[in-house]
C-alpha cells in the first residue's frame, strides 16, 4: 500500500492539469491561476443523501414508499389547472405519466428557491430537494425521478443537486426520436436482442503521458477484470494499449458482440472553439486514437444500441454547461476551453440524443458534463485510484439487473462527505495564516472540484432502465436472484 504524503495536494501555477478534452489538435491541458481564491468564493451546493428506513427494496420503483415522477419546466403564464392537466408537455410525456400514475413536479425558475424546491400542483406540496420523504404520495418525492427537456429548460444544477439524494435521469428529446424512446420505456425493450453476456469495453490510450492512459488504467482495464472474473460475461476489451483503439474497432465490436452494456473512455470533443456550429455539432464526441470523432449517424448504420446502456468517460460526453463550473480557477488552454464551450449555453451532447432517439433506442446514457480531471480519478497525494465506486455501479450493481438510477448511487455517496471537508478544510484556512494556510486551501479546491465531478457526472434516459438478466436454465428463473426493473 502507497502511503499518503503529509502535504495536501498541490495547486499552484506550477502543477500540470491535464484533462479529457480534445481541443481537435491536441489534449487540453494547463495550470491553475496564480490565485484560486476568487474562485472559492462561488457557490457550490449539492444535498447529502437523507437516509429513511424503508421496507420497500429501494430499486422497486413501482413501490409506493420509493415511486417514480417526473420534474418540467413550469412555463410562464401557466394557470395551475392547466399545469395539472399537463398541457404544455408533449403527448407522448403525458402517456408516460399516465401509464406509470406518476407525480409531476415543476421547476419553477423565478422562484427564489428554484434549486432546492420542486412544486406538485396536483398535490398542493412542495417538497424540499435535499431532505423530502421518498415516496409516490402528495409531500412526498419518488426516489426516481425524470427530468424532462434539456438544461435550458432545467438547468444542469437541479441535476446535480438531486443526483446524491434521488436516482435521476434526464430525457432531452422530442419529436420521432422521443415516441420511440417512449415506445420501447413502456414496452421494456421486449424485443431486444442486446446480450447481457457481451460487454464491450473501448479505452483510447495515447501513451504520451496524458489522462488517457490514466482513463484505461483506472477505469476502462480494472472494469474488463471485473467482467472477465465472471463466468457468466464474455467481454470485449478494444484496449488501446494493445492496439489502437478506433472507431472502427469499436464499431466492429459493437456489431459483433451486440452488447447490453458499453463503456468508453477517451478524450471528449471540445474544438473547434472559433466555428460554433462544428463545436455544437461534435461536442462531447469519443476522440479514437487516430483523433477521429465517433460519428453518431454513421455509428447507428452499422449498430443500433436496442436496449443498451452505455458510459462515456469523456469530457462533455454528456453536455456542457454556461458559465463552466470551473471559470477562473485554471489558466491557459484549460480556461480558453471552458469560456469557449460556455458559449454554446447549456446543452446535451449530440452523441447520447442520438443513441437515444435511435430507430432501436439506447436505454441511457451516463456521461459527463463539463471534463474530469487526472486530479479527481486519482487521489494526488498517493495515487490511489479514485474509481471503486464506479466499477461497483458499472458492474456490481448494473449486472444485477438493477436500475441504472440506483446503480449509479455509490458514485454519487462521497459528494456529502467531499463538501463538508470542503467545509472544514475553509473554518481551518480562515483561522491560520501564510504558509500554514496552503495546505488548506489545496484541499479546498481539491474537495470542491472532486463533488462536482461526481455530482456532474448524469444519466441521460430514464432512471428505472435495467438490463434484463438471462434466465436460469432449467426452471425460467433469472440467475443471481434479481428481478428485471426496467
Amino acid at each position: 500500500m502507497t502511503a499518503v504524503p503529509a502535504q495536501a495536494p498541490a495547486v499552484g501555477t506550477g502543477f500540470e492539469v491535464s484533462s479529457d478534452a480534445w481541443s481537435g489538435a491536441a489534449p487540453v491541458a494547463g495550470r491553475f491561476v496564480a490565485d484560486v481564491r476568487p474562485w472559492l468564493t462561488h457557490e457550490f451546493t449539492v444535498a447529502e443523501r437523507t437516509a429513511r428506513p424503508a421496507p420497500a427494496d429501494p430499486w422497486d420503483w413501482r413501490h409506493p414508499d420509493v415511486g417514480w415522477g417526473l420534474v418540467a419546466r413550469e412555463p410562464d403564464g401557466a394557470s395551475r389547472d392547466d399545469l395539472v392537466a399537463l398541457t404544455d408537455l408533449p403527448a407522448d410525456i403525458r402517456r408516460l405519466v399516465a401509464a406509470r400514475n406518476g407525480r409531476v413536479f415543476r421547476y419553477r425558475p423565478a422562484s427564489g428557491y428554484a434549486l432546492w424546491t420542486l412544486t406538485d400542483y396536483a398535490g398542493d406540496a412542495q417538497p424540499f430537494v435535499p431532505a423530502a420523504p421518498a415516496g409516490a404520495d402528495a409531500g412526498e418525492l419518488p426516489a426516481f425521478l425524470l427530468i424532462y427537456g434539456g438544461p435550458a429548460q432545467v438547468p444542469w444544477r437541479v441535476q446535480y443537486i438531486l443526483n446524491p439524494v434521488r436516482y435521476v435521469g434526464r430525457l432531452d428529446l422530442d419529436g420521432d426520436g422521443l415516441t420511440r424512446y417512449v415506445d420501447a420505456l413502456l414496452g421494456e425493450w421486449q424485443d431486444s436482442a442486446a446480450q447481457w453476456s457481451r460487454p464491450v469495453v473501448w479505452a483510447v490510450d495515447h501513451a504520451t503521458g496524458e489522462i488517457t492512459t490514466l482513463m484505461r488504467d483506472v477505469v476502462a482495464a480494472p472494469l474488463d477484470a471485473d467482467l472477465r472474473a465472471d463466468a457468466e460475461l464474455s467481454p470485449t476489451f478494444v484496449d488501446g494499449r494493445a492496439a489502437p483503439a478506433t472507431v472502427a474497432a469499436l464499431t466492429e465490436a459493437l456489431a459483433e458482440a451486440r452488447p447490453a452494456v458499453v463503456v468508453t473512455t477517451s478524450h471528449g470533443q471540445t474544438g473547434p472553439l472559433g466555428d460554433p456550429e462544428r463545436l455544437r455539432a461534435d461536442l462531447g464526441k469519443p476522440v479514437d486514437h487516430d483523433h477521429t470523432l465517433l460519428d453518431p449517424e454513421a455509428l447507428l448504420s452499422t449498430w443500433q444500441p436496442d436496449g443498451a446502456v452505455w458510459f462515456a468517460q469523456a469530457c462533455c460526453s454528456a453536455g456542457a454547461d454556461s458559465p463552466s463550473a470551473y471559470a477562473g480557477l485554471f489558466d491557459g488552454d484549460l480556461a480558453r476551453t471552458f469560456d469557449g464551450v460556455a458559449t454554446l449555453g447549456a446543452v446535451t451532447s449530440p452523441l447520447p440524443r442520438a443513441l437515444l432517439g435511435a430507430q432501436k433506442p439506447l436505454r441511457a446514457f451516463v456521461g459527463h458534463v463539463e471534463p474530469t480531471f487526472n486530479w479527481t480519478l486519482a487521489f494526488p497525494p498517493n495515487a490511489q485510484p479514485l474509481t471503486a465506486q464506479l466499477r461497483e455501479a458499472l458492474y456490481a450493481r448494473l449486472f444485477l439487473g438493477r436500475p441504472v438510477g440506483y446503480a449509479m448511487e455509490p458514485y454519487y455517496r462521497p459528494v456529502g462527505a467531499l463538501l463538508q471537508g470542503f467545509q472544514l478544510a475553509e473554518q481551518e484556512f480562515q483561522t491560520t495564516f501564510g504558509e500554514r494556510a496552503k495546505p488548506a486551501l489545496d484541499l479546498m479546491v481539491y474537495s470542491r472540484v472532486t463533488a462536482h465531478d461526481r455530482a456532474s457526472t448524469v444519466i441521460l434516459g430514464d432512471p428505472t432502465v435495467a438490463i434484463p438478466l438471462p434466465p436460469a436454465a432449467g426452471n425460467g428463473a433469472q440467475t443471481r436472484n434479481s428481478t428485471h426493473s426496467g
